[in-house]
C-alpha cells in the first residue's frame, strides 16, 4: 500500500511539472487533447491514454487517472440517422446526440502513447437502444491513426445514477476482442431489466495492445443519461 501511495504521488509530481510548448498536433483529435498528452509526456509513463475524460497511466503496475479536460468541451449535436461515425465528432472531444426518444449515440476520442509521444489514435462509439425497461448497446471500434490495435475485455457497464453514493452497476455486458486494422462493430448487447425508478447510462471500457507495443488502458466512455421513471419505459428526455 504505502508503495502504491508512493507511485502514485510521483505520478501526481510529474504531472505538475513544468513542460516547455509543443507544437500543435497534426490532427484534430489529439489537437483538442493536446493539454492531456502534455500531461502524459510530463509522467514520463511508458503507457499512457488520453481521452477528454482525462489521462491514465500506469507505472509499475500501479494505474491512475487525472482528469485533463480537452481543448474543445463535449456537446449534443443534431439527431442524425446516417452511419457516420468515422466523419462525426472528429475533434478529441466527447459527442451525444438523441435519435428520438428510444434512441441515441456517443462518440469519444482517444489517443495514446509512451514517453516519446503519441503513438495512435481511435474512435469509441456506444449507440443505446431502449426496449420497454431494457437498453441494448452496441460498440464500434475505429482505429484512425497508429499500428494495428488487439483490443481485450471491451465491455459496457450499464450503471444507476445514484446522488450523493457511487453508482449502482445493473450488468457487465461482454462485447468482445476484436482486432481493428479499420472499423469493428459488435454484437447488440442486452443490458437486465431495470427494475429501479431512476436514471441510468452505459459506459465503454477495456484495453489494448498496439502492434509492436506493450498494452494499454482503453479508458471509460459514458453514455448518454436516460431515464426508467415509476414503471413506464425508459426514454430519452
Amino acid at each position: 500500500m504505502k508503495t502504491s501511495v508512493f507511485i502514485f504521488a510521483l505520478i501526481m509530481g510529474l504531472l505538475s511539472a513544468e513542460l516547455p510548448a509543443t507544437a500543435a498536433p497534426a490532427d484534430q483529435t489529439t489537437a483538442a487533447l493536446a493539454p492531456c498528452v502534455d500531461a502524459a509526456k510530463r509522467s514520463g509513463a511508458a503507457a499512457w491514454t488520453c481521452t477528454a475524460a482525462g489521462l491514465t497511466v500506469e507505472v509499475d503496475g500501479v494505474r491512475a487517472f487525472t482528469p485533463i479536460a480537452p481543448a474543445v468541451p463535449a456537446r449534443v449535436e443534431e439527431a442524425r440517422v446516417l452511419d457516420d461515425y468515422d466523419g462525426w465528432c472528429e475533434n478529441g472531444s466527447v459527442c451525444h446526440r438523441v435519435i428520438n426518444d428510444y434512441i441515441a449515440e456517443t462518440k469519444g476520442n482517444a489517443a495514446y502513447g509512451n514517453q516519446e509521444g503519441v503513438i495512435g489514435t481511435f474512435d469509441v462509439v456506444l449507440r443505446t437502444v431502449l426496449n420497454g425497461r431494457q437498453a441494448q448497446w452496441r460498440v464500434a471500434l475505429i482505429r484512425d491513426s497508429g499500428p494495428l490495435l488487439q483490443f481485450t475485455s471491451v465491455q459496457v457497464t450499464c450503471w444507476e445514477e445514484v446522488n450523493l453514493l457511487p453508482d449502482n452497476s445493473c450488468g457487465v455486458h461482454g462485447a468482445g476482442a476484436p482486432t481493428v486494422q479499420g472499423r469493428w462493430d459488435s454484437n447488440t448487447l442486452y443490458g437486465n431489466k431495470l427494475a429501479s425508478s431512476n436514471e441510468y447510462y452505459g459506459a465503454v471500457n477495456g484495453e489494448f495492445t498496439p502492434a509492436g507495443h506493450p498494452g494499454f488502458t482503453m479508458g471509460t466512455l459514458e453514455g448518454e443519461y436516460f431515464n426508467c421513471y415509476g414503471e413506464d419505459n425508459c426514454y430519452y428526455a
